[in-house]
């Protein structure tokens, strides 16, 4: 009898431990602060599976991470438009999401989009615009038009805050201009580059770091930021003065998608955290936590109040909203100069 027992018990605890090492870990690599403990906590709990998170502040430096091998990335969080980049790279996974269950509670526009046409390589994880937040409180000016971010008034000089990152502020200023995203003229890139060593003197900080942003917005640091939509929510929840802007000239649409990188350690564990991350209640729980929009139907009946009369999250009618996009080696090469010749 005594034997018997023993055999079990030492039979149930090499089954454990098998589970256990069958759980696995994952390691995501993401923008900062994409992650609220508790997400993290359900996720493990539900699965057995351990979240390790680190943080990157541009798509620049995740491609640059993953070309030098990707330090055993198993989920990667991208812009939509550097998942081609990525994909000609050889950085990426195959895994077919388009073909699992989950990949139906994706929103229609969303699904096969056109920087993974057949939906191989990647799945919406959020999404939102880009444009200016600014205090209401100390500017009473118009706030139609990217000119008060870009040829910024004097109560705002010296109190700007630009997002370190050449895509996302070129993009900007090209909506501004009336210049072509991506473009290829080198006389058009130089009218750009003229803005913005024209902007320079005025900017305080160039940074992408959200948490950091928001918090000098909140105290004043700076006053003015080009900033993302959930983002500058958080910001207002903070300093209730911060406005967000829809410039006449249009908004800038970006979508983060999940991704496996090549040579991910543990890629089945990174296919259970994007299918939970996937799930309405699951998704929900990251947009109260970021405040951007997220990309799968059927999150609203789990949406704070908050977040369902929000303006930094509901694009006023006519709007235009241009999403970004993948440039080609020409454009990527003029933005390259123009931003080292900026940061001089």
């Amino acid at each position: 009898m005594s034997k018997s027992i023993a055999v079990i018990a030492a039979t149930l605890s090499l089954s454990l431990a098998g589970a256990a090492n069958a759980a696995g870990q994952v390691n995501v690599i993401s923008w900062s602060g994409y992650f609220s403990p508790q997400i993290i906590e359900k996720f493990e709990k539900q699965t057995g599976i351990k979240v390790t998170v680190d943080s990157y502040d541009s798509n620049e430096t995740l491609l640059a991470k993953l070309k030098q091998g990707g330090s055993g990335y198993d989920v990667a969080i991208p812009s939509h438009q550097f998942v081609p980049i990525l994909v000609h790279e050889n950085l990426l996974e195959r895994f077919d999401p388009a073909k699992q269950p989950y990949y139906a509670n994706i929103v229609d526009n969303l699904q096969k989009p056109s920087w993974d046409p057949e939906g191989g390589y990647s799945v919406p994880f959020i999404w939102g615009t880009t444009s200016v937040v600014l205090d209401t409180a100390l500017y009473k000016g118009p706030t139609d038009s990217y000119k008060v971010l870009f040829e910024p008034p004097q109560e705002l000089q010296g109190k700007v805050n630009m997002l370190d990152s050449v895509n996302e502020v070129m993009d900007s200023a090209s909506l501004y201009l009336g210049i072509p995203l991506c473009s290829e003229d080198p006389k058009q890139v130089q009218q750009v580059l003229n803005l913005l060593k024209a902007q320079k003197p005025f900017v305080k900080t160039y940074s992408s770091k959200a948490g950091s942003v928001r918090e000098n917005l909140a105290s004043g640091e700076t006053s003015m930021s080009l900033f993302w939509g959930g983002s500058s929510l958080r910001a207002r929840e903070m300093k209730p003065s911060l406005k967000y802007l829809y410039p006449k000239e249009g908004v800038v649409a970006w979508v983060d998608n999940m991704v496996i990188p090549k040579g991910a350690k543990d890629p089945e564990a990174a296919r259970q955290f994007i299918a939970f991350m996937s799930q309405p209640e699951n998704s929900a729980m990251t947009q109260n936590f970021l405040k951007h929009q997220s990309p799968i139907k059927g999150t609203d009946a789990f949406l704070a109040p908050s977040l369902k009369d929000a303006p930094e999250l509901h694009i006023p009618e006519g709007t235009k909203v241009v999403f970004s996009k993948t440039c080609g080696e020409g454009a990527i090469r003029l933005a390259d100069r123009l931003w080292t010749n900026l940061m001089r």
